[in-house]
C-alpha cells in the first residue's frame, strides 16, 4: 500500500520535517549521484510563493549531506527561454543561492528519449534527469489552470528540454490530452522521493496568479500519485475528478483512492479552498453545455501588463502578438493551454469567461 506523511512546518523549522521525511521513505543514500528537482516555474521571489521555497531546497540539500551523498545537483528547466533564464530564475527565486555550486541547468545537456505516447514518439529529456543515482522531487501545493493542480507528478514535466513542453502543449490539446501527455512524461522518471512544500499554498488561478493560503504542512511520500491525491483531498478535490491523478491510476503509477493510501498524520480540508473554474470534471448535463457555451480564456490586464514579452515566447502555437499598448491574443488559434497565464509574473494575463455564440456573432 502507498504510503504519505504529512508534518506540521513552517519555513524557520522545516529541517525536522525533512528529517523525518528521509527516515520514513529511506533510499540509499550513500555515495550515489542525487538530482533535487526544485518547482521553478520563473524569475519570482520567495515571498510570492510561486516557486519551491528555498528553505525546503536547503534542508534536503543537509539532509543528504548528512547521509553521505555522493554528487549532489540542485536542478530544473523552468518555463522561460532566453539565454541564462534558468540561472536567472533560480537566482530571484532565491534557490541558487542555497544550492551554490550544486545548480545545475538542466536544459544545457538533451538527449533523446523514446516515450510511449500519443502526442510523440520520442521527447528530449534532461541527461541530468535520467542520469541521477536519486531523483527528488520538491513539488510546490498549487492550483493550474490547465490541469486543476500541479504537484510531484506536473513537477516531472519540467524534465523536458528545450521547446518540448511547447511541443506537447501543441500536440496534446484540450484538458484530457495534455494531462495524458503530463502522465508520459511522467512515467519516463519517476522520483524516488517527493517532498511538497505545503506550508504556504496557492488557490485560485495557479499556478502564478493565484491567492496565497497559509497551510503550514509538508507531504512525503516515495510515490507522487498517492502524494498528489492528498493534496487534491486537502484542496476539497475528489483525487479522481484530477485528470492527471486519474489516468496515472489508470495506468498503475499509484493510486488515486485515498482508501488504498496509509497516511500517518492528519489530513485536513483546508476550508473553502478556490481551485480554478475552467469547466474541468463538471458532471452534470447541464454543467457540461454551461462549460461549452461559457469558454475560459486569457485576457490581458493592460493596466498591469509591462510589456516583457514573456507571454509571447511562453505561446506555443503563436497566438500572441507584441503592439505599443501590449500583448494582443488571436482567439482563432489560441488553444487555450494558458502557458501565458502561467509565465506572466505580474498578474497582467488574466483568465475569463467569455461566451462562444457572442464571440461568433461578432466574427
Amino acid at each position: 500500500m502507498a504510503r504519505v506523511s504529512i508534518y506540521q512546518a513552517d519555513y524557520d523549522h522545516i529541517d525536522d520535517a525533512v528529517e523525518r521525511a528521509f527516515n520514513a521513505f529511506a533510499v540509499p543514500i550513500g555515495g550515489r549521484s542525487c538530482l533535487v528537482k526544485p518547482n521553478i516555474l520563473g524569475a519570482v521571489a520567495p515571498d510570492r510563493h510561486v516557486n519551491t521555497h528555498p528553505s525546503l531546497v536547503r534542508a534536503v540539500i543537509r539532509a543528504l549531506e548528512r547521509r553521505s551523498a555522493g554528487r549532489i545537483m540542485v536542478g530544473d528547466n523552468s518555463g522561460m527561454s532566453a539565454y541564462g533564464s534558468s540561472e536567472h530564475a533560480a537566482r530571484t527565486a532565491g534557490i541558487l543561492d542555497v544550492a551554490g555550486n550544486r545548480y545545475v541547468n538542466l536544459g544545457a545537456s538533451p538527449v533523446r528519449t523514446a516515450v510511449t505516447s500519443a502526442f510523440a514518439a520520442d521527447l528530449a529529456f534532461s541527461r541530468e534527469v535520467l542520469d541521477a543515482d536519486v531523483l527528488i522531487s520538491l513539488p510546490k501545493m498549487k492550483t493550474h489552470v490547465a490541469t486543476l493542480i500541479t504537484g510531484a507528478v506536473k513537477n516531472s514535466y519540467g524534465h523536458l528540454v528545450g521547446g518540448e513542453k511547447s511541443r506537447l502543449h501543441r500536440e496534446a490539446v484540450g484538458a484530457e490530452n495534455f494531462a495524458a501527455a503530463v502522465v508520459d512524461v511522467f512515467q519516463v522518471r519517476r522520483p524516488d522521493l517527493s517532498i511538497l512544500d505545503a506550508v504556504v499554498a496557492m488557490e485560485g488561478q495557479g499556478p502564478s496568479g493565484g491567492r496565497l493560503r497559509e497551510v503550514g504542512r509538508i507531504l512525503a511520500s516515495d510515490n507522487a500519485v498517492a502524494l498528489d491525491s492528498c493534496m487534491a483531498a486537502m484542496m476539497g478535490l475528489a483525487p479522481r475528478r484530477v485528470p492527471v491523478l486519474r489516468i496515472a491510476e489508470e495506468r498503475g503509477l499509484g493510486p488515486a483512492d485515498l482508501e488504498q493510501i496509509e497516511i500517518d498524520g492528519a489530513l485536513e480540508v483546508i476550508p473553502r479552498f478556490k481551485v480554478p473554474g475552467i469547466g474541468m470534471g463538471l458532471g452534470t448535463f447541464f454543467a457540461r453545455i454551461g462549460a461549452h457555451v461559457l469558454v475560459s480564456q486569457p485576457a490581458v490586464r493592460y493596466p498591469k501588463c509591462v510589456r516583457c514579452g514573456s507571454c509571447v515566447k511562453a505561446c506555443p502555437v503563436t497566438a500572441i502578438t507584441m503592439t505599443a499598448r501590449g500583448p494582443v491574443i488571436d482567439y482563432s488559434k489560441c488553444i487555450r493551454c494558458f502557458c501565458c497565464h502561467e509565465m506572466c509574473r505580474y498578474g497582467a494575463m488574466d483568465l475569463s469567461r467569455r461566451m462562444r455564440i457572442i464571440r461568433s456573432l461578432g466574427r
